[in-house]
C-alpha cells in the first residue's frame, strides 16, 4: 500500500530555511517526512534571491 503523501512546508525566509537545514542535520527523520524536509530545503534554497552587486568598480564604456 502506497504511503500518504506529506505537504511540503514552504519556507520563507532566511531563518525559517536555517532552522530547517538545522533540524535536517540533528534530527532523526525517515520515510517521507524526510523527504519532504528535503524538498522544502532544495525548494527555498533555488528561490533565494541573492541581492546583485551595487557597482563592481570596474570601469565601463563612460571610463573612456
Amino acid at each position: 500500500m502506497p504511503e500518504p503523501t506529506r505537504a511540503i512546508p514552504v519556507l520563507n525566509t532566511w531563518q525559517e530555511l536555517q532552522l530547517a537545514v538545522e533540524r535536517y542535520r540533528t534530527s532523526d527523520l525517515s520515510g517521507t517526512e524526510l523527504l519532504s524536509l528535503w524538498q522544502a530545503i532544495r525548494d527555498a534554497s533555488l528561490n533565494q534571491n541573492f541581492s546583485q552587486p551595487q557597482g563592481d568598480g570596474v570601469g565601463g564604456e563612460e571610463s573612456y
